[in-house]
């Protein structure tokens, strides 16, 4: 029998920390020099991958809370997304808000829809809960594409003006990253804290086991309600920036396959996990982009190849998500927490505990 053996927590405050060791200063350093690398140095392509990538990492913090910590399966983020980004392009250009009124109002409009869609949680979980959540995406798209086609422009689309900082207008990629990622540090400084609150460990009684948290006085209906809410107030930031940072927000952009996609970085990343989303996130994405340019370097031999991306991507999506299934089901997250024991317990061996 093999005790784990590594760095712990001895009391509360050290638990609290955000910063807990001299590696997370160093990880910090680090990530900090390469943001301040891409604003100095980095061209507009990748400027733009990283915008891409801040965006959907705040939409993919919402879907981990409700899924992740809260247990329950959700696969229309992106339709709450799509709220969120038509909202804010209705308040700005038709009603004249300022974008940054408007953003919070449009991800408040985006909670307000998670809590009416997320109210069959309180009946139903698992499977159901699934097919509850996929009529949403079918039926909010729905109303955005047809029935308030008058305000959101239909098919054909909705203009979303640039933002206006003092007279600075946010139209470039530079100054879209700087903005998107002080977003993304906000985010996550919240999401990294929801764990060790009131409200994130009753989630967490209610992922592992509804019964018995019900049996100990926990809410179910409020906190269900509640991650629900916060899922898609995240997502309806998310679907602001990217509907301004685009400066048009179209339908296509918040199909089924999008949603599907959330839930793939949440299994590739590790489901639960808070390095997961970001594991997830940025390793899809740079496939993905990597798909594209590969095939698009074919294109200039076999000119047909072109329209083989977006099928490519699917498989190769779907093939990812397979293959982490069947032999890293907790995902990448899961194999950096291995990596992170065995580098706290050198030079000593490393037993594993889990499998």
């Amino acid at each position: 029998m093999y005790l784990p053996c590594g760095v712990f927590n001895e009391n509360y405050r050290t638990d609290m920390r955000v910063v807990r060791h001299r590696e997370h200063w160093f990880l910090g350093l680090v990530v900090a020099l390469v943001l301040l690398y891409l604003i100095l140095f980095a061209n507009d392509y990748y400027l733009g991958l990283a915008n891409l990538i801040g965006i959907t990492l705040i939409s993919a913090f919402g879907l981990q809370i409700l899924t992740g910590f809260a247990g329950q399966l959700s696969i229309a983020q992106a339709a709450f997304m799509a709220v969120g980004a038509y909202a804010s392009a209705i308040l700005t250009e038709d009603i004249g808000l300022s974008f940054w009124l408007a953003v919070p109002c449009a991800s408040l409009c985006a909670g307000l829809a998670g809590i009416l869609f997320g109210w069959p949680s309180l009946r139903i979980k698992g499977f159901y809960l699934i097919m509850a959540t996929f009529a949403a995406q079918f039926i909010i798209m729905y109303f955005i594409g047809t029935t308030f086609s008058r305000w959101t422009g239909g098919y054909g689309g909705h203009v979303a003006p640039p933002p206006n900082f003092f007279g600075y207008e946010i139209d470039n990629e530079r100054s879209w990253f700087v903005l998107i990622f002080i977003l993304v540090i906000v985010g996550n400084f919240f999401f990294l804290n929801m764990k060790r609150t009131k409200m994130g460990r009753a989630f967490v009684a209610l992922r592992d086991n509804d019964l018995a948290a019900e049996v100990t006085g926990l809410n179910l209906a409020r906190y269900k309600l509640a991650a629900f809410f916060l899922c898609c107030l995240y997502a309806g930031v998310a679907g602001a920036l990217y509907a301004h940072w685009q400066q048009i927000v179209m339908p296509e952009g918040f199909s089924l396959d999008k949603s599907m996609f959330y839930l793939g970085y949440l299994i590739v990343g590790g489901v639960g996990s808070i390095p997961g989303v970001y594991f997830g996130v940025i390793i899809i994405i740079l496939l993905e982009e990597l798909l594209v340019v590969g095939i698009g370097s074919l294109s200039a031999t076999y000119p047909a190849a072109s329209s083989y991306i977006a099928p490519a991507q699917n498989i190769v999506f779907g093939l990812v998500i397979v293959l982490f299934l069947v032999f890293e089901p907790r995902g990448l997250a899961h194999r950096w927490e291995v990596f992170k024991t065995y580098y706290r317990s050198w030079p000593f061996p490393y037993v594993a505990t889990q499998k």
